[in-house]
């Protein structure tokens, strides 16, 4: 092969490596772009609401026992006896029985500066049961025992997001929520102290609550309970259910999406392995819904900016072929002129999705780069319809790039072929080849 030649190989893919400089600064600009929106979304979901975990109801049975410890000895001979007073302060808690949760979310957006936060008001409604043991089934009849006011305890994970709780009942009773858990087992959320309520018999109490609650991104739900059952509605058309419970069923259109579940006592006792008391060992057990965007901005951004080399390679080899075929000179000049164009594709691209839909930013980042690259490749191919078939070519690369990054779950498929079908088209484009005879036109 021709010295020039192979020396005119090496100085294009020596170029193409230093065009990715540019392509890898655009990569890192969009991952601290990302990183700024998230700062401006945690920010808005300080002020709203962050993402929820809801856990409970349950009622928590503060008490104190008293008991004498007796210590049997024996000193020179004789028996001596040591009483010691002791005391504990305990809680017990006793999880609802039975309990059905309905959620019903609205899902909207708030912006500070550029960047939008996803967030949602959810209403809340529980309705179940739970069996209170009577005093004799609880105390051991050697000891002292003082039973404080039981509260029923609903645990929130960020309060501010609480926007009303009104009244709880129970079994015909009202009681006003007050704020915190009252138990050091679950740091935020509401109580109830259930005032009056006799403790001296065996019972079961019947409970109603409702709550509306902001958050942010996603939502939770932990089953305290021994049987729950969940029913959900909210108006966004891409849930990803995740937690440890998928939904029994779901529908989703363009509407937004309805789920319910169904958890067993049988498949919750499975979290009591967990080295943390009721209810702690049940709190990642939970239920979750995220709403999110099936492809997001900066994941698109990220994936585009990832194709920057297959341009390259694709359009400098290109190149290659045309100028040895037609016997022409492209300087590398011109070469590194064509990658910056193609380079800037991305940074217009990322400048632009901030501020109008990607759709719309992809369309008009390709338009521009594709029009000055066909007028610049009309002179230097010394062709317009050589430079109008260029263009045309890398327009027709720019709209399969966009079917693949809007392609969830068949990106790596589409990507696969489409480099498999170039690769085949320039084999057999250049079958006829004979390489070795091939000899430059002029001087690079």
């Amino acid at each position: 092969m021709n010295r020039a030649l192979l020396l005119k190989t090496f100085v294009v893919a020596a170029l193409a490596l230093l065009l990715m400089v540019p392509v890898v600064m655009i990569q890192s600009l969009v991952a601290e772009r990302q990183a700024r929106a998230n700062e401006a979304i945690a920010g808005i979901a300080e002020g709203w609401g962050k993402r929820q975990t809801v856990a409970g109801p349950y009622i928590a049975l503060p008490y104190e026992r008293r008991w004498t410890e007796v210590k049997r000895d024996t000193v020179d001979g004789k028996a001596r006896e040591t009483r010691t007073e002791r005391m504990e302060w305990q809680v017990l808690r006793l999880p609802a029985a039975a309990l059905d949760w309905t959620v019903d979310a609205d899902i909207g957006e708030k912006a500070r500066g550029i960047y939008r936060a996803r967030l949602y008001t959810a209403r809340l409604a529980a309705t179940g049961s739970i069996a209170i043991p009577g005093r004799g089934g609880l105390e051991d009849g050697t000891s002292r025992y003082k039973w404080g006011t039981p509260r029923l305890v609903l645990g929130v994970s960020d309060a501010l997001g609480i926007r009303a709780a009104p009244d709880l009942a129970v079994s015909n009773r009202k009681y006003p929520f007050s704020p915190g858990t009252a138990d050091p087992n679950l740091s935020g959320g509401l109580h109830a102290p259930l005032d009056g309520l006799d403790l001296s018999r065996a019972q079961t109490l019947t409970f109603s609550l409702s709550l509306e609650l902001g958050g942010s991104e996603a939502f939770a739900l932990a089953p305290l309970g021994a049987d729950t059952t969940v029913a959900m509605r909210a108006d966004w058309p891409h849930p990803s259910f995740q937690g440890r419970y998928l939904p029994a069923r779901h529908e989703i259109d363009a509407s937004g999406f309805r789920a319910s579940w169904k958890v067993s006592r049988f498949a919750a006792s499975g979290a009591e392995g967990a080295n943390c008391a009721f209810p702690c060992s049940r709190l990642s057990q939970a239920i979750a819904v995220s709403f999110i965007e099936p492809v997001g901005l900066y994941q698109s951004l990220e994936r585009a900016s990832k194709y920057g080399f297959l341009f390259l390679g694709l359009t400098f080899a290109a190149f290659m072929l045309v100028e040895l075929l037609r016997r022409l000179a492209i300087h590398p000049i011109q070469y590194t002129l064509v990658g910056l164009a193609l380079a800037m594709f991305f940074l217009l691209l990322v400048a632009l999705s901030e501020h109008i839909a990607f759709a719309a930013a992809y369309a008009v980042a390709t338009a521009a780069c594709v029009g000055v690259i066909t007028i610049y490749l009309v002179r230097v191919l010394e062709s317009a319809m050589l430079g109008l078939a260029f263009g045309a070519a890398l327009a027709g690369l720019y709209g399969m790039l966009f079917a693949l990054l809007k392609a969830e779950d068949y990106a790596l498929l589409g990507g696969s072929v489409l480099l498999f079908a170039l690769l085949a088209a320039v084999m057999v484009g250049t079958r006829h080849v004979g390489w070795y005879g091939l000899r430059q036109a002029g001087g690079a």
